[in-house]
């Protein structure tokens, strides 16, 4: 009797939303994932299925997959993990408190509009937010020489104790042509499934828009 097939669903890994939105290169393992995590509902794992939204050939596809896997960027589920439905904003509301050990993060966009807070008063938030549309543009000025020159990945920036810990960091979030900043105060907990919401719920909304 023929064993049957048991169904596996993709799944974005934090390191592979990480990844995804650490600069804004142009890059199919990056474009992959980014789409991924746009859709609104679960996507069962096939390798056709997988080359057409890759946009490449089957043999091509299959090497990329294997990356991705291999670098665990892209895991492969029993279970679906059904994205969330709800609002952008209700959305921050229940993600932002998770990804910092002290509950206080901020989400702000590069013209310093502050998105969504945590712990934070709404005035320090609206600062915060300020601030790290501010580290946006000094990244931008210096790239060339961090990420080109030094070949330092990332935009990440923080403010660190004496013993080189970090107070108060800033994550650049790329999502297309659309810059964002996460500011965390304390721990950071981006290794966690909410990382991977947080960018899921800002690439439905803005990418490619």
């Amino acid at each position: 009797m023929r064993e049957e097939i048991k169904k596996r669903y993709l799944q974005v890994t934090p390191s592979g939303a990480y990844y995804a939105t650490v600069n804004s290169q142009p890059d199919d393992a990056r474009a992959l994932l980014l789409q991924l995590m746009s859709s609104d509902i679960p996507i069962e794992f096939s390798l056709e299925l997988f080359a057409e939204l890759a946009d490449l050939e089957k043999e091509l596809a299959g090497v990329l997959f294997n990356r991705l896997i291999a670098r665990r960027f892209l895991a492969l589920m029993p279970e679906p993990i059904i994205p969330r439905q709800d609002s952008l904003e209700a959305t921050l509301a229940e993600i932002l408190l998770t990804l910092s050990s002290t509950g206080k993060v901020v989400l702000g966009d590069d013209q310093g509009f502050c998105l969504g807070s945590s712990g934070f008063d709404r005035d320090h938030a609206d600062a915060l937010a300020a601030l790290a549309a501010d580290i946006i543009s000094l990244h931008q000025r210096h790239q060339l020489l961090l990420n080109k020159e030094l070949e330092l990945m990332g935009d990440s920036w923080g403010l660190l104790d004496p013993v080189g810990n970090s107070m108060l960091g800033i994550w650049i979030i790329h999502i297309g042509s659309q810059l964002f900043a996460v500011v965390i105060h304390g721990q950071p907990n981006l290794n966690q499934h909410q990382y991977v919401e947080l960018i899921s719920a800002l690439t439905s909304r803005y990418l490619d828009k």
